[in-house]
């Protein structure tokens, strides 16, 4: 006779030991390596639109205008060979001609690398670059800004020499140019000083956040970080 209970069949599908158990759930996410330009390595400066509200923005914006003045100032007065071979005797031992091209160009390059600074972290295409650029850069403008203090020096003097030679003489065309970027290149000198001074004071800041990879949610080992099941 069996001795299996009729009231009480056997389950055709009795409970395994090895059958899987339920993912467990993580409420906080594990690292995943970044796939995002944006968080591939630590920056100097917030990126973004935020950059333009940030103090290296607004001095960059500084800059910028500073910049544009100084070749205004400098642009309009072309009485350089004039005034070098004026008759008139100056204490200004300087070269107005050569300082007004030196302003002319350092000014246009520095007005270059602030446009270039400031689109690459606006549009994030910094994090193309290696980081050493970025101290690379910032070395370069800091030596931008004492060529600025030297040449505002040099446009203060050109603008005493204007006066003594062609000011006695009353044919000067542009009085108070030379003094005008001289001032604007010391705006210049003291904002570019201070923001690349800061920059290279401050410790980069490590952009990569695992939880900006997974959704801050759970953390499902079933699914990948792109959202394709795991086979």
């Amino acid at each position: 006779m069996s001795t299996t209970d009729l009231r009480y069949p056997a389950e055709s599908n009795p409970p395994s030991s090895s059958k899987a158990q339920d993912a467990p759930y993580y409420s906080v996410p594990l690292p995943v390596p970044p796939n995002d330009p944006q968080n591939v390595r630590p920056t100097r400066c917030v990126t973004g639109l935020r950059f333009l509200t940030t103090i290296h923005g607004i001095l960059n914006i500084v800059i910028f205008v500073a910049l544009i003045c100084v070749i205004i100032s400098a642009g309009v007065s072309d009485d350089g060979k004039a005034i070098d071979n004026s008759g008139k005797e100056s204490s200004a031992a300087v070269s107005t001609f050569h300082t007004r091209n030196a302003v002319l160009v350092f000014s246009a390059a520095g007005l270059f690398f602030i446009v270039l600074d400031t689109i690459l972290n606006v549009s994030r295409l910094v994090y193309h670059f290696p980081a050493i650029c970025d101290l690379a850069f910032i070395i370069v403008m800091l030596v931008l800004a004492v060529v600025y203090l030297i040449l505002g020096c040099c446009a203060a003097v050109w603008e005493q020499k204007a006066r003594d030679t062609l000011g006695v003489a009353g044919v000067l065309q542009h009085k108070g140019a030379a003094a005008s970027a001289a001032f604007f290149l010391f705006v210049a000198m003291v904002a570019t000083a201070i923001d690349f001074g800061l920059r290279l004071a401050i410790k980069p800041q490590q952009r990569y956040n695992p939880s900006s990879v997974i959704n801050k949610g759970a953390y499902d080992p079933h699914v990948d970080p792109a959202g394709t099941p795991r086979f």
